[in-house]
């Protein structure tokens, strides 16, 4: 219990926490709020599992192993919370939470909560829209491209 309560207080992950559970807990009332709940959901998944548990290891592993493993575990559970979300509250917002992180918003939230400096350069997000075609992504590219994944969710929840 004592390591739960040191990885809580560790930087902002509390208020990713926090945020998280108000999101999801508000989604009953507002169904438009679970798309949120996907990206904070998500980014607490990577916060656990790539910062605890992929940086602060030591393993004999390649890391390049290592890393693609942690990918398919963080897409199956990108997939599972999808489907979770949709069954749950609703399938537009599931998928406008899907557009946000797809976009770049969880990467960026990551970085805020765990309080560290944005990277001049976004070597992994070729995934990406802008980055499917573009390769590496500048910070500045990533903010426009999250900004845009934003207003696609927003007005997806708002047009429905």
């Amino acid at each position: 219990m004592k390591e739960l309560i040191n990885i809580l207080k560790y930087k902002l992950v509390w208020a990713n926490v926090i945020a998280a559970v108000i999101v999801l807990l508000v989604s009953f009332y507002r169904y438009e709020f679970s798309a949120f709940a996907y990206v904070l959901i998500s980014n607490l998944f990577d916060i656990f599992g790539y910062h605890f548990a992929l940086i602060r290891r030591t393993t004999q592993l390649p890391e390049k192993i290592i890393i693609r493993s942690y990918r398919i575990n963080q897409f199956l559970f990108d997939v599972l919370l999808l489907l979770i979300i949709g069954f749950v509250f609703d399938w537009i917002a599931a998928l406008a939470g899907w557009i946000m992180k797809n976009f770049g918003l969880q990467d960026v939230l990551y970085y805020f909560f765990l309080q560290m400096k944005l990277p001049d350069r976004w070597t992994w997000m070729k995934w990406t829209p802008l980055g499917f075609f573009k390769g590496d992504l500048l910070k500045s590219e990533v903010l426009i491209q999250c900004f845009i994944g934003v207003l696609i969710a927003v007005l997806l929840l708002i047009l429905r």
